[in-house]
């Protein structure tokens, strides 16, 4: 009876521990939240690590959220703005979100690692137009956490 239950109790961990390594991928998914603000416009957001397929070593990741602006004074527009790797291993801003005046307006990008597997940083740039906002003079800047 003894060697039973033993056998019965060491089956369910047995069936325990290979469920916890089935669910460990779906796990693999690390979301932050972040809020820039310049200007008059406030960038909320999620930036997640999204695991990609076994073929593809470079992680992406997904950056969404709104950009609400509360005012028409000071400067007037703002551009979201992700780091990608450019030419002889620099940093190039790629936009992938404008708002200018009151209001909000939704924003999705997906974006891949730098050079040396590095977190593309995100940043909110403001200005009297949104060509002024993407030369990137007025910005705050939002460092996500290096992976693990």
């Amino acid at each position: 009876m003894r060697s039973l239950i033993c056998r019965t109790l060491a089956g369910l961990v047995a069936v325990g521990v290979g469920l916890g390594v089935a669910a460990a991928p779906a796990a693999a998914a690390e979301t932050t939240k972040f809020r820039l603000t310049t200007g008059s416009v406030v960038a909320n957001g999620t930036y997640e690590r999204v695991a990609g397929p076994p073929e593809q070593p470079v992680p992406s990741f997904r950056i969404a959220g709104t950009l609400v602006g509360r005012s028409l004074f000071r400067f007037r527009c703002a551009v979201l703005q992700v780091a990608r790797s450019g030419p002889a291993d620099g940093v190039e801003w790629q936009t992938f979100g404008k708002h200018c005046g009151p209001g909000r307006t939704s924003f999705q990008v997906q974006a891949s690692a730098l050079f040396g597997g590095g977190t593309p940083p995100v940043r909110l740039c403001a200005g009297w137009s949104a060509s002024q906002a993407e030369r990137g003079r007025k910005c705050e800047l939002y460092r996500p956490p290096a992976l693990r």
